[in-house]
């Protein structure tokens, strides 16, 4: 196990104690937009992630959810021009709207983005105390141990899940193209959070998870992890993902062609 992933580990459980601890507190909630906020605990759980990884490794750079755009802009810039440039994708707290009613489905995202590709990922569910990690190349793991995709090859014995989107334009999307496709499945989950349901996949408690507005932190980790799980993540074009990507379809890779077809 590499350092970073070591310290990537180290802080997403950092982040993690924060969130479990400021839960059932009062706090203050801001309007990024019309269906989207942030909230104190979410950079309370950011400031904990930097200073983790800065205290190992101080020349490493951020692109946070809570950061700034034109920030962001910069050191993509900087990272597509430089093989050298260890950035990390940070969301300190997916699924902030669950964490502000205490809805249980919430987790801390840190993804490292090196060459051109995401290296390493953590997800950390701080409620089930839940660490799913993975390191190109080198498999992916929950809390220390090997996990794999489920093994599900119809779509009516599946367990799907899917995320409608904040914005009313996506969601009419989502309906059109997914309806169709949920008649046929046997049930289907929305947690709220799209890292943990890849998670989820990862670990083979689910078998597909489909999600059509997504931003590089929502999902960097945890697209990584459910490939080193066995799994396939493309967009659904069949398209290959990258980092930039906004539509993902992440599947146990039997169900993977079965549910591109819905999109043609």
């Amino acid at each position: 196990m590499s350092h970073r992933l070591l310290v990537a580990q180290r802080a997403a459980r950092a982040a993690g104690k924060i969130l479990a601890a400021k839960l059932h507190d009062a706090r203050d909630i801001h309007y990024k937009g019309k269906r989207d906020i942030v909230t104190d605990a979410d950079y309370a759980a950011d400031r904990a992630i930097k200073e983790t990884v800065l205290a190992r490794f101080p020349d490493d750079k951020f692109v946070s959810e809570e950061g700034d755009l034109e920030e962001h802009k910069r050191l993509w810039a900087q990272a597509g021009a430089s093989d050298d440039l260890a950035l990390w994708v940070v969301d300190p707290l997916d699924g902030t709207t669950n964490y502000a009613r205490t809805l249980y489905a919430f987790c801390t995202s840190i993804a490292l983005y090196r060459a051109g590709q995401v290296q390493i990922g953590a997800v950390y569910d701080p409620i089930t105390r839940e660490l799913f990690s993975a390191e190109r190349g080198r498999g992916a793991r929950l809390n220390g141990k090997p996990i794999q995709v489920s093994a599900t090859r119809s779509l009516e014995d599946a367990v799907f899940g899917v995320e409608w989107g904040r914005a009313l334009k996506m969601r009419r999307r989502s309906a059109r193209v997914l309806v169709p496709m949920l008649q046929r499945v046997m049930v289907a989950r929305t947690f709220g959070s799209a890292a943990l349901s890849f998670c989820h996949v990862a670990a083979g408690r689910m078998d597909a998870h489909v999600h059509l507005s997504l931003s590089p932190w929502d999902v960097a980790a945890a697209a990584l992890i459910v490939e080193e799980a066995g799994g396939r993540v493309t967009m659904p074009t069949g398209t290959a993902w990258t980092v930039h990507s906004k539509e993902y379809v992440a599947t146990n890779g039997r169900l993977h062609a079965t549910i591109l077809r819905y999109f043609r």
